[in-house]
């Protein structure tokens, strides 16, 4: 008995609800995708706060759709259309998504209206200072009892920061391109040395 209990401790086991996003920094007007696991069967929940504190429903996409899903199983969130699950329209600063898992299904009566999310009713908790916050007590109000979540924050830039090679042509602080830098001379960027 106490082998069993000792073993079932020290094996790692994988937290209820598991949220990944396709990056963690986007530039305006590229799609993320969004993937969820979750170890158990429920209903989810997933939720977006952008840069500005504006909450927008994830998932499901219409309040009257089925949001049950299996315990094991990846799903990928997928927006309207059958596209990735939102487009980035946040100006800089830094988003956050939250999927909830609950053994009841969510009470979103009063976040619909004819049959559709109403984001005027979602933009009394919009907040652009504490978003988790908002996006907690937004999934609390929604709850009939208890629930596991992951959150994840995300970050948007006006423009992309490339991953380059060591090696490099040019001066630091001017992006050529595929490969390297522009420019005069070769260098290695890890070393700082220019030649």
């Amino acid at each position: 008995m106490l082998l069993a209990l000792a073993v079932s401790l020290l094996l790692p086991t994988s937290p209820p609800v598991k949220l990944k996003i396709s990056d963690d920094v986007f530039v305006r007007g590229e799609r993320a995708r969004v993937r969820v696991k979750t170890t158990q069967s429920g209903y989810l929940l997933v939720l977006r706060a952008d840069a500005q504190g504006r909450i927008r429903v994830l998932f499901p996409l219409e309040p009257t759709d089925d949001a049950a899903v299996r315990g094991g199983k990846e799903i990928e969130i997928r927006g309207r259309g059958d596209r990735e699950a939102f487009t980035v329209d946040d100006a800089e600063g830094f988003g956050k998504i939250i999927a909830a898992l609950s053994a009841q299904p969510f009470q979103v009566e009063a976040f619909t209206r004819a049959g559709h999310w109403d984001y005027a009713a979602l933009a009394a908790t919009d907040s652009t200072g504490d978003a988790e916050a908002a996006l907690l007590a937004l999934v609390d109000r929604m709850s009939g009892g208890a629930y596991d979540y992951d959150l994840v924050t995300y970050t948007v830039r006006t423009q992309r920061r490339f991953r380059q090679s060591p090696w490099a042509w040019g001066d630091p602080g001017t992006w050529g391109g595929w490969g390297g830098w522009y420019g005069p001379r070769l260098g290695c960027l890890r070393c700082r040395r220019w030649w």
